[in-house]
């Protein structure tokens, strides 16, 4: 399976324009995987999270390449979530994938503005 986990964090933390618009977390962007500290009072930070990755065209019984998926989830009280989704948006395509869904909502318990995204890309397997 392969792993993009930390080449989607360090390019989420190599936008300044992105970074500078979310809160610190000793001394980092707030940005997480699966899920945010706890007990913690952000105003704006990130999620990103793997949802899926499926083998793929298939040669002597063995599959060739990948399709990957992650979501990336933005929290924010008082942020602009157009700048903020377009900064993902730069980010994740500057890795080659592109978006399959986008989505806003607004939680009323939190008083979050939450704007996630869906990504996708095809990838041939390693040693193939």
């Amino acid at each position: 399976m392969i792993n993009l986990k930390d080449d989607i964090l360090n390019a989420l933390e190599l936008n300044t324009t992105l970074t500078g618009q979310l809160d610190t977390f000793y001394g980092y962007p707030a940005i997480f995987d699966l899920k945010a500290e706890p007990n913690q009072d952000f105003d704006t930070y990130v999620i990103y999270q793997l949802i899926n990755n499926t083998d793929t065209f298939y040669a002597d019984n063995k599959a060739k390449k990948e399709y990957i998926h992650y979501q990336i989830s933005v929290f924010t009280k008082t942020g602009s979530t157009t700048s903020l989704g377009n900064e993902v948006t730069k980010t994740m395509e500057s890795l080659g994938f592109y978006r399959t869904y986008i989505g806003e909502t607004y939680e009323t318990d939190t008083g979050y503005t939450h704007v996630s995204s869906r990504w996708k890309i095809k990838m041939r397997k390693e040693g193939l």
